[in-house]
């Protein structure tokens, strides 16, 4: 079922078809089964504002999965959420392993460079993980699975201006226990999962280990190599202990290894008249006729791939968390939170996506990070009061090798090098208090100081063999500059290359952020609130940049986020209905433009980062869930989202063929947002029964996302005045229908066994996951995943 490494690590669980389509959307999924209140919907506890709440009675937008509503069936991966969480869009970028594009409310993030910081955050176990690789791996045991929309700046780790998706692993729990799931569906895809419980040992300690397996042959086909493609394989182990020395102490600490081996695959959008791959189809160093033009193809011919080339990809990544609560007192609560994450990555990429030799790469890069979060939580009769402090610790390397084929080699094929190495530190300080000023009537305030520092090294990239003609000693990974040129033989010029000392930067970035909320009970089960807060996204350096031009830095980017919200529980808790609008003011946006590059560099354009945009994001959230009878449920949700630009200004009538940049900025506000589709809805309907010594559950569900666009790139060629999205990166409309039949046997004292037949997108819609035009060169994307079916078998004992 798991296709690839495409699951958050250690976070996101088998999450059934059933747990979702029965879960609240909007705010609270909430599974509508029975409790001991007989029929009603059951209460979940969160911690999403640091404190253990029912999801129901906080004042803020979150969608929450507790442990009962992600065990009783599965899900594919994180992507099969979104369309049941209202205004969330999750895509995989086959950039790098395991990389991801989650937006929130029209605030999204793809880029798989570690220089920059999420949009959108995600946390595990109170740790956040500090970059976009990485956040797609899976993971079987969950306690919880939170997914908070709006910025998140004052209590969540590092800052983050979209939101967060929090997620919490199981404890280790008292008794011995072993359960396990094994699955089968098509692409040859197998999957195995094992969690063993050790229960307490010496009265103080109880130990938990996991393994997750998946393996898959894909589901594109190479023509070039007649096969398919698309293969991948993920392993997972690690080991939770959980020591309680004393009854006011408790410490869980994790340990995990994942180890992704597959390789990156993209399909050919490149065009004649907007791409220089396809300039001169056919001919020498350029792409055949038949690998482009295929935006017309069926499902733009997605599917078949051509590279000729293997593109393999190696990831090993290595954690460990820990969290200690200490009880100081009846009203004091003392908790720690660390967090250590390395990983040693390999990426091979043809991506021009073509059977000839035009632009690949292979990045090499090794990335760690430490995290240290300290919080005193006090709860007095009126107030509840949390103050704490956050550190966080980041660095990577990349060894970059590209080859260019003879066109942009310009006659010869060259290897361009790049190496870069970037460190990153932030301070932070919040607090945050709840105030009843009556037992109706609450209000919060929360505020945060972050000061971050980050710097950079960056040699730009250079062709090794053209340095070193004039710097013989140059290892690939040395800052060097253009200082003259030379002419070792009659109409041949060539540069001369001397050390250089402008491939560094560094900088600080500090900020101050807020939220204010105010909640009212209008009866018990009926609340309505209103909130602002204020989210920051750090500035920074350009980890790609090509010459000093684009290195940096820019400066942070704003959220500014106002809600009004209604949650309702009605008759007797049987019918759920929460509604939110939202309005966001996205100030000081940052943005990758692309301009000439200065003499002596190695493309004749480069990509550089600025606060370029602003944009106003407005929109409005609803869900209704209703336990129609002991064994009935239905569930739906609803989001609409309206993304616009106010303002964004780029130089871009010098990318019009023909046309020479003027260096006067034009208003291309007229560009859409990335991923920010104008209308998500869900609709699902479930069944469970207990039937002698079993039970059947039985669950659809039909999700509808309108089309969105994922690049920012304009069309060519540009029309001033009238600046569009390139057409290739707009999506469809999707309509996705889920299913599952499953039957689970009691054998008694707690053991069981169970057997599923599932299918995921049974309406077998084909189309465009993610899609990128590179500075007129070529354009490649990726394709969602088609119709998959299988069967899974569990047990629990």
């Amino acid at each position: 079922m798991t296709t690839h490494a495409r699951m958050l690590p250690a976070v996101y669980a088998t999450v059934s078809l059933v747990a979702l389509a029965i879960a609240t959307p909007a705010f609270a999924q909430e599974a509508p089964v029975e409790d001991e209140n007989s029929g009603a919907l059951r209460e979940i506890v969160v911690t999403a504002q640091k404190r253990e709440e029912s999801v129901q009675s906080i004042p803020i937008a979150v969608t929450a999965l507790d442990q009962t509503a992600l065990e009783s069936a599965t899900i594919d991966d994180i992507r099969d959420i979104a369309g049941r969480v209202p205004s969330l869009v999750v895509d995989s970028v086959g950039a790098g392993p395991s990389a991801a594009a989650i937006s929130i409310r029209g605030i999204s993030f793809e880029d798989i460079e570690k220089s920059f910081d999420p949009a959108v955050g995600v946390v595990v176990d109170g740790v956040f993980i500090g970059t976009n690789t990485g956040q797609l791996l899976d993971s079987f045991d969950l306690e919880r699975l939170e997914v908070l929309r709006g910025p998140q700046g004052t209590l969540f780790g590092r800052n983050t201006i979209g939101g967060v998706i929090n997620v919490t692993r199981t404890k280790p729990t008292d008794d011995f226990g072993v359960r396990g799931q094994f699955a089968y569906s098509n692409f040859d895809t197998k999957r195995g999962r094992l969690v063993v419980n050790t229960g307490t040992l010496g009265g103080f300690i109880a130990l938990k280990a996991f393994g997750y397996y998946d393996k898959t042959d894909g589901y594109y086909f190479n023509v070039t190599k007649n096969k398919r493609e698309g293969a991948y394989e993920t392993l997972t182990g690690g080991v939770t202990a959980l020591i309680t020395p004393s009854d006011a102490i408790t410490a869980q600490i994790t340990y995990q290894h994942s180890r992704e081996r597959g390789e990156t695959i993209v399909a050919p959008l490149s065009e004649t008249g907007r791409d220089i791959i396809c300039a001169a189809p056919g001919a020498p160093g350029f792409s055949p006729v038949a690998q482009c033009n295929r935006s017309t193809q069926p499902a733009r011919g997605l599917y078949t791939t051509y590279s000729s080339i293997d593109t393999p990809v190696r990831n090993d990544v290595d954690s460990i968390t820990g969290n200690i609560d200490i009880e100081l007192s009846d009203n004091l609560t003392l908790s720690s939170v660390t967090g250590y994450i390395k990983n040693k990555e390999s990426v091979t990429q043809d991506f021009d996506a073509s059977s000839v030799n035009f632009f690949e790469t292979k990045r090499d890069q090794k990335y760690h990070q430490f995290s240290q979060e300290l919080r005193l939580l006090a709860d007095f009769d009126m107030v509840n009061l949390l103050v704490g402090g956050y550190y966080f610790d980041s660095g990577y390397t990349l060894d970059q090798s590209t080859n260019f084929g003879v066109v942009l080699g310009q006659g010869s094929t060259a290897v361009l090098r790049q190496y870069v190495e970037h460190d990153a530190r932030s301070y932070a300080g919040f607090a945050d208090a709840q105030i009843s000023l009556s037992d109706q009537f609450k209000i919060s305030l929360g505020a945060r100081y972050t000061d971050d520092k980050k710097s950079i090294f960056n040699n730009y990239g250079r062709i090794g063999a053209l340095v070193r003609i004039t710097q013989p000693t140059f290892d690939g990974q040395s800052c060097v500059a253009v200082t003259g040129t030379f002419s070792p033989a009659p109409g041949v010029v060539l540069p001369v290359y001397s050390p250089a000392n402008n491939c560094s930067g560094s900088d600080s970035f500090g900020k101050f952020t807020w939220r204010a909320n105010a909640e009212y009970t209008i009866e018990p089960g009926k609340l309505v609130y209103a909130s602002f807060s204020r989210g920051f996204r750090s500035g920074g350096f350009n980890g790609r940049a090509a010459s000093p031009t684009s290195l940096g830095p820019y400066q942070p980017e704003t959220v500014d986020a106002y809600e009004v919200g209604l949650k309702a529980d009605w008759l007797d808790r049987t019918l759920r209905t929460n509604l939110a609008f939202y309005y966001t003011k996205y100030n000081n946006k940052q943005e990758e433009v692309v301009q000439p590059s200065p003499p002596g560099s190695s493309s004749p354009q480069e990509t550089v980062v600025r606060n370029a945009s602003s944009a106003d994001i407005k929109g409005f959230e609803a869900e209704i869930i209703a336990q129609m009878s002991e064994e009935f449920s239905f569930n739906a949700s609803f989001s609409y989202t309206d993304a616009q630009y106010n303002r964004f200004f780029n130089d871009i009538v010098g990318l019009t063929p023909g046309s020479a940049a003027d260096g006067v900025p034009d208003d291309v506000s007229t560009l859409t947002l990335r991923r920010a589709p104008k209308y998500q809805w869900s609709a699902g309907l479930n069944y469970s029964k207990e039937l002698g010594s079993g039970r059947i559950d039985a669950s659809t569900l039909l999700r509808y996302q309108s089309k969105y666009v994922t690049c920012i790139a304009p069309n060519r060629p540009v029309i001033p005045g009238n600046v569009v999205n390139d057409n290739r990166c707009f999506t469809e409309d999707r309509e996705n229908l889920s299913a599952q039949l499953g039957y689970t046997h009691f054998l008694g004292e707690g053991r069981e066994v169970s057997l599923a037949l599932f299918g995921r997108n049974l309406t077998n819609h084909k189309g465009l996951s993610s899609t990128l035009p590179v500075a007129g060169l070529f354009t490649f994307g990726a394709a969602v995943q088609p119709r998959t079916y299988g069967v899974e078998l569990g047990f629990k004992f």
